[in-house]
Order: structure tokens, then sequence, then C-alpha cells
């Protein structure tokens, strides 16, 4: 059996290549995959698709208030989605969309705000609850 090791790449080496792809009109989708899996749906947003990103990320979150496995097949398929996007870009069968850092940052900054504002909502309802002899 042949093992493989991966070689370390410095980061800028990486943003090299992305410049590189970038410069070709090329999207990585392994990188698309691996930022939708970091951040729900910032692979979307690397794609350029800011909203079907939002909506991957709330239908994540509503997946995991209803059962945690809608969640995690949301998440999951979020990622699929991203790599399968951005190979459709890349073989021109999906129109390309350039990535903007501006989108990059705008999403996470709402991904920052829900998830921080979700904690907060758990935690004020955890203090409630705790006043009111619950816990």
């Amino acid at each position: 059996m042949r093992t493989e090791t991966a070689e370390p790449v410095s980061i800028r080496d990486a943003l090299a290549a992305a410049e590189v792809s970038r410069r070709e009109k090329k999207k990585n989708p392994a990188m698309a995959a691996g930022l939708s899996l970091l951040f729900n749906g910032l692979g979307q947003a690397y794609n350029g698709q800011f909203g079907k990103g939002v909506l991957v990320l709330f239908g994540s979150l509503a997946g995991l208030f209803v059962m945690i496995v809608p969640g995690v097949a949301v998440w999951l398929w979020g990622g699929y989605d991203a790599y399968r996007t951005a190979k459709r870009m890349n073989d021109g069968l999906v129109p390309y969309r350039e990535t903007s850092m501006l989108v990059v940052v705008a999403f996470m900054i709402v991904w920052a705000v829900v998830i921080f504002g979700l904690s907060a909502a758990a935690a004020m309802m955890l203090v409630t609850m705790g006043l009111q002899g619950m816990v």
C-alpha cells in the first residue's frame, strides 16, 4: 500500500496560488468546500453566492434547533454544494462569479452576529430559567 504525505504549504504559496486562480478565473473546489465546512455557507460566499451562503447558514441552524441530524445534513450539503458549484464554474457550466473579499468579510460579519446573537439569547434563556427555579 502506497502512502502519500502532504507537503506543508506556506501561506505565501497559498496566496500566490489563489492569485493565479483569480487571474485565470478558476475557483478552487477544495477551498470552497473547506470554507463551507469551517463556517456554514462561507464556501458559497467564496463562490460569489452570498444569498445562498446565508440560506445555508440559517438552514443548518434551523435544522440544529429541530434536531441535530437535519442541521448536520444541511451543513454537509453546503460543503458539497460549494465544491460542486466551484467545479461547475471552472467547467463553464455555471456563470463564473468573482470572489470579492468584501463579500467574504460581509458574510463573516453576518455569521458572527448570528452566532453571537444566538449565544446571547441562549444565555438569557438559561438565566431566566434559573431565576424562575426551572434549572
